[in-house]
């Protein structure tokens, strides 16, 4: 996949963390069913398993959630290159969050030899789910 806008490399994140309400998936590089090429599909998976164990939802974001979209670009070695945020959550520190995990997750395996440059550059989208801390507070008020 080729990406038209210039990647930055971006800076570190530094935060409490809590593990809750955060799915992603690297919907643009699974194939199509029935389509399945192994060794890119076994590389695929074994991605989003290394980027699945640095799930974090920032303690200091928001509770609405949201969705951003990385992008980043590795190396034969499968070393991070760079990776820039390309749509915001319009919560500063879960888009932040998005760019660390990513940064986490390194080094991954290197790509099979069948994908070319072009494919190492991955689109990544990061759903934060909405957290239910809210409902928890209103509900433990009114027992009370």
């Amino acid at each position: 996949m080729r990406v038209g806008t210039e990647m930055q490399r971006t800076s570190g994140f530094a935060g409490g963390v809590r593990k809750v309400g955060l799915a992603l998936a690297i919907m643009s590089l699974l194939p199509a069913p029935g389509m399945a090429d192994g060794g890119k599909e076994i590389w695929i998976k074994s991605l989003l398993r290394q980027l699945n164990t640095q799930r974090r939802y920032p303690a200091r974001a928001t509770d609405e959630g949201g969705t951003a979209k990385v992008v980043f670009r590795i190396d034969r070695a499968g070393h991070l290159v760079s990776t820039a945020l390309v749509e915001s959550t319009g919560d500063p520190a879960l888009d932040q969050e998005a760019l660390a995990m990513v940064k986490r997750a390194q080094p991954f395996a290197p790509p099979p030899p069948e994908l070319a440059d072009s494919e190492l550059t991955l689109l990544l989208p990061v759903v934060f789910a909405p957290r239910r801390t809210s409902d928890v507070i209103k509900l433990r008020a009114a027992t009370l």
